[in-house]
């Protein structure tokens, strides 16, 4: 680790800049020496402290390429971890949200995503749960006075854009802290749809767009929403049930969020450098390897989550794409499989570059520490 000054910023604090190195092929421990367990959710700042919430998959072993429907669905809880510069992690809590105890043995939780709400004071946290998805319009919601929970379920979202949401959601809170919901759809034609929800998040407003949709499998899985230079971006990719090949990211813009939605590109091609196919007849399937399934992965081998959009000095924003890489772990755990953590780049003129996978990369990390 590197320092590279020290700059007085107040009375009270002093602010440092500190070269860190991010590794996607080193397990991510905790300061106990224990695997970081918590998945597919949310990499997020407040103040000047990072935190993860994730869904604990725990020690099971997937019997199977994808999904097995048993190990990473039954018994999840979700997690906290905290840390001051990307690389030291702290658990918290891996329970943050304790009434899914109640029934977690046979309803599935996953995808926790929490935002901050500046007008009530409440940190807010949408999560996907097989109470509700498959089976109406309805995303769980839990709320917490601090970032640290625990988090208390309230009365869930009931959002207007579509009668059956599918199996991602996520929260995206805009500059002016209007926090909008992205969810897919399963009532045709499959949609990816952004509802603006109230100003204290607890109901929607009924105002939505659709991202894409289409009469025909596959159907596709969320990836993340961000907003650079006033413009926003929604990543897409191929249904993928904790498959080891990875998934792609289709990419699609506006500025306009509430508006017209337009298609730019294709992120995530398969190792080879080919772009994988429009369609493939199942789940099953891996597009960048038709025949086996333990060919060609895609060049970031994981499922998208989440865009983690971090403020990681006073003048640079890291802009990164948060995925899964399933049956990736060396002992063969679910709890222990890896994190995709790639930065998303951009040329001089600001067009978005294909995905890189970096075995590790460095982030220069302002901290601030109180005197």
């Amino acid at each position: 680790m590197n320092f590279f000054g020290v700059l007085f910023v107040s009375n009270f604090l002093l602010a440092s800049s500190k070269q860190v190195v991010i590794s996607n092929i080193l397990p991510r421990l905790d300061r106990d020496g224990k695997y970081v367990d918590a998945h597919d959710g949310c990499l997020v700042k407040f103040n000047n402290t990072y935190f993860i919430y994730g869904t604990v998959y725990g020690e099971c072993h997937q019997s199977t390429t994808v999904c097995d429907g048993v190990c990473g669905y039954l018994n999840n809880t979700f997690a906290l971890y905290t840390s001051s510069d990307l690389v030291n992690w702290t658990l918290i809590n891996n329970n943050i949200v304790p009434e899914v105890t109640q029934d977690h043995n046979y309803i599935n939780y996953w995808m926790p995503n929490v935002g901050y709400n500046v007008h009530t004071k409440q940190y807010v946290m949408i999560y996907w749960s097989s109470r509700y998805g498959f089976k109406n319009s309805v995303i769980a919601l839990a709320v917490s006075s601090t970032p640290y929970g625990p988090f208390v379920n309230v009365p869930p979202l009931e959002m207007q854009g579509g009668k059956r949401i599918s199996d991602t959601t996520s929260l995206f809170v805009d500059d002016d802290n209007t926090a909008y919901v992205r969810y897919n759809t399963r009532d045709a034609p499959l949609r990816h749809i952004i509802e603006k929800l109230s100003p204290d998040w607890m109901t929607t407003t009924g105002q939505f767009s659709i991202i894409f949709e289409k009469q025909d499998f596959p159907w596709y899985d969320g990836g993340g929403t961000f907003k650079r230079k006033d413009i926003y971006y929604t990543m897409l990719s191929f249904d993928c049930c904790f498959c080891q090949w990875g998934s792609d990211a289709r990419t699609f813009a506006t500025t306009d969020i509430l508006g017209n939605w337009t298609y730019i590109g294709q992120l995530n091609y398969c190792a080879d450098g080919k772009i994988p196919p429009d369609h493939v007849s199942d789940m099953y399937i891996n597009p960048c390897s038709i025949n086996n399934t333990f060919g060609t992965n895609f060049t970031v081998p994981a499922q998208q989550f989440n865009v983690a959009t971090l403020p990681v000095s006073s003048e640079e924003t890291l802009y990164m794409y948060y995925g899964e890489r399933f049956r990736s772990s060396k002992d063969g755990m679910k709890g222990h499989d890896f994190q995709a953590w790639i930065p998303i780049e951009f040329t001089t003129n600001d067009t978005l570059l294909p995905l890189k996978f970096y075995s590790n990369f460095t982030v220069n990390i302002q901290e601030i520490f109180h005197t």
